[in-house]
């Protein structure tokens, strides 16, 4: 009976130990993912702010190319209408067809042949 006693005594301490390790275990994990999850939620913080940074400076950059490149047609156009009469006067009637036919106020509107979005 003694023998009986010592080895279930055993097998409740091989019980007990491998419960302890299994909730070791679990808290470990537990920690673990609590650690990711805090590392993740940093960085889409860190990303949701570079985000909006690199938007600023895309849109900067934008607008000063863009203006850059009307300031030199502009002034490519000034010379080209300066030379004659008849340049500026071809040229007004070109620009004045093709602002019809892009932009919509004229009967071969490209807005017509353009599918909606």
């Amino acid at each position: 009976m003694a023998s009986s006693r010592l080895t279930l005594g055993a097998i409740l301490q091989t019980v007990s130990t491998t419960a302890n390790t299994v909730t070791a275990t679990l808290d470990a994990a537990n920690k673990g993912v609590g650690i990711l999850t805090a590392f993740v939620d940093k960085a889409s913080t860190e990303q949701r702010i570079r985000h909006i940074a690199d938007k600023e400076v895309f849109i900067e950059n934008l607008v000063q190319e863009k203006a850059e490149e009307r300031a030199i047609a502009n002034i490519k156009i000034e010379k080209f209408v300066a030379q004659s009469d008849a340049h500026h006067k071809h040229y007004q009637a070109a620009y004045d067809k093709f602002t019809g036919l892009l932009r919509g106020t004229g009967d071969s509107s490209v807005d017509k042949d353009i599918p909606a979005d």
